[in-house]
């Protein structure tokens, strides 16, 4: 099936009617970013549909401006999609999801507590979410391990850290975070960097090796890089030669299937990390 052009379709509809999430006339930035990630959203509707039966109930966390969470409501699943507080206050946002008759929540991953029922939902997808935490995810994992049904499946995708652009930024003596610029952008309030860029980056070995303790067994795992980017520059150049070897890709997804009703781990929260 040609999920790409479904994800055309649904892009397609944030330049004529756009977001602008924090009303500080972003919304062609916007269009700009899913456009982008347009290739991500096919490759992730392509995975994750042959995992679930019509009618699955589907989570998304970060959700965001729901391209990937229309695309699956469109297949025939019942969606949910979350996003933090800052975004879900746009009426707009609300309204996009609304309309397309998926529910949308506010959650704040920090707080360790996801707002659903234990068993709730066959798969939970978190795309492009996890590098972004500032605290320790592993209670995040534990919580959607909590809330997916007996075999419901997780799906993560990230940036890989081990990606040929990373090393050869450490070969050149480069950082392999983002400027310290994007600290200040994070708290600008004319700029809509809420959640900064990434805090944490992983390798597919840590991915792996997090997710399989917090109580699923992998059952694919792969690293990926984007197609149809239109900007050459040194470092796109590199990637595409280096594609061909699997650990310098851009991106990596894990799967996995829920083999635990809850890890055995006891975990400590103190007020540092709450």
């Amino acid at each position: 099936m040609d999920y790409l052009k479904d994800i055309n379709d649904i892009i397609l509809s944030y330049k004529d009617n756009p977001i602008d999430l924090l009303g500080i006339g972003e919304g062609d930035n916007e269009y700009i970013y899913v456009n982008n990630l347009k290739y991500s959203y096919a490759r992730t509707i392509k995975d994750v549909v042959p995992l679930l039966q019509k009618g699955g109930k589907i989570l998304e966390i970060g959700s965001l401006f729901g391209v990937v969470s229309r695309a699956l409501k469109q297949q025939g699943y019942a969606v949910t999609g979350t996003e933090i507080p800052e975004f879900h206050q746009s009426e707009k946002l609300r309204k996009l999801y609304n309309e397309n008759g998926i529910a949308f929540d506010k959650i704040n991953l920090r707080d360790y507590k996801l707002p659903y029922p234990d068993g709730s939902f066959d798969i939970v997808i978190i795309c492009e979410v996890l590098e972004h935490l500032n605290f320790n995810p592993l209670p995040v994992l534990k919580e959607i391990n909590r809330i997916l049904k007996k075999d419901g499946y997780i799906y993560c995708a990230m940036p890989n850290q081990a990606r040929i652009e990373n090393r050869l930024k450490l070969i050149f003596g480069l950082s392999v975070h983002d400027p310290i610029q994007y600290f200040f952008d994070q708290l600008d309030r004319d700029k809509n960097i809420i959640v900064s860029r990434h805090w944490k980056e992983y390798t597919m070995a840590e991915a792996v090796e997090m997710i399989g303790k917090m109580g699923f067994d992998i059952k694919k795992n792969y690293c990926f890089s984007e197609n149809g980017r239109n900007r050459f520059t040194f470092f796109t150049i590199i990637r595409l030669f280096f594609s061909m070897v699997p650990s310098f890709r851009q991106s990596l997804v894990v799967i996995g299937k829920k083999k635990e009703i809850q890890p055995p781990y006891n975990f400590r929260f103190t007020e540092s990390i709450l």
